[in-house]
């Protein structure tokens, strides 16, 4: 029989998921409001709850050719081309990342070579290392080399962020699955490219796909990196600073960026949203 005690604290509860969820969604709304407002609007006060939107600003934000005839007089945005660029660096950084970190993965869940753990640790140092601290001899070095503002470049320098956690995920990963299923396998005759291609990625997929969709994460919301070691292939977190010119204000044109921002994301979350959750419980968090 279920004790009356229990209501008071259940309702608090209850209370407390609604008061947090309404405080981590506030901004969210704030933005998407302000995306549909004149500037006019978002800088009145009191702010106003209840206006008319409009599209002017996502207008204004991917009009390529020219921006006249607005409220922001003749300003060139262009935000298509640092969506582009961002989507290209960050899917080339998550391939670059499974094609080099599912083996390196392996070799440190099924082979014992000397220091394991310590090279395992100090790949890890990498993910939780300052970004300057990589990025400042690196703008240089690309310079020299060629490599500053380029798509191989920026795919390249995401793997310092990329790289680390699909090395760790897919190790833990392959750590759940039973060595017993690949020596098997090698008993009948199956060599070791056969296990690891046919028997060892099909058990690994879910896994996979959930730690692609959080690098992928990763890689897109990046901001120090791009900044520094791009100009016009800069991402779209570069591309929004842009639109901070001192004393000129196009809050509503940046909110409607950070709208557009936010989508690609999402979108990946609510269609990956199974395999997110497997890949997250499938040993991602020991």
């Amino acid at each position: 029989m279920r004790s009356t005690r229990s209501t008071p604290a259940s309702l608090f509860l209850n209370l407390l998921v609604v008061a947090c969820t309404l405080i981590l969604t506030f901004p969210l709304f704030w933005i998407v409001m302000m995306s549909l407002k004149q500037q006019a609007e978002v800088m009145t006060w009191p702010p106003r709850f209840i206006f008319t939107p409009t599209l002017e600003n996502f207008r204004v934000l991917f009009d390529a050719a020219q921006a006249g005839a607005t409220s922001y007089g003749t300003i060139k945005v262009d935000f298509l081309t640092p969506v582009t660029n961002s989507v290209l660096i960050s899917l080339g950084a998550v391939l670059v990342s499974l094609i080099a970190g599912v083996p390196a993965g392996y070799v440190l869940a099924r082979r014992d070579i000397p220091m394991k753990e310590d090279i395992a640790f100090f790949i890890l140092g990498f993910r939780f290392a300052p970004a300057l601290l990589v990025v400042i001899p690196l703008f240089s070095i690309f310079q020299t080399i060629g490599l500053y503002d380029t798509y191989f470049g920026m795919i390249w320098v995401y793997q310092v962020v990329t790289l680390p956690m699909i090395i760790w995920l897919s190790r833990s990963y392959i750590e759940d699955i039973p060595k017993d299923i690949e020596e098997a396998a090698a008993m009948d005759g199956a060599k070791p490219f056969r296990v690891v291609w046919h028997i060892l990625l099909p058990l690994l997929k879910p896994g996979l796909i959930g730690a692609s969709l959080l690098i992928f994460l990763l890689a897109w919301h990046n901001f120090a990196l791009g900044l520094i070691l791009s100009s016009t292939k800069a991402p779209v977190t570069v591309a929004l600073l842009k639109l901070l010119n001192p004393g000129v204000q196009f809050y509503p044109v940046m909110a409607a960026g950070l709208v557009v921002t936010m989508i690609v994301p999402v979108a990946l979350i609510i269609l990956g949203q199974r395999h997110l959750e497997r890949g997250l419980t499938f040993g991602a968090v020991k």
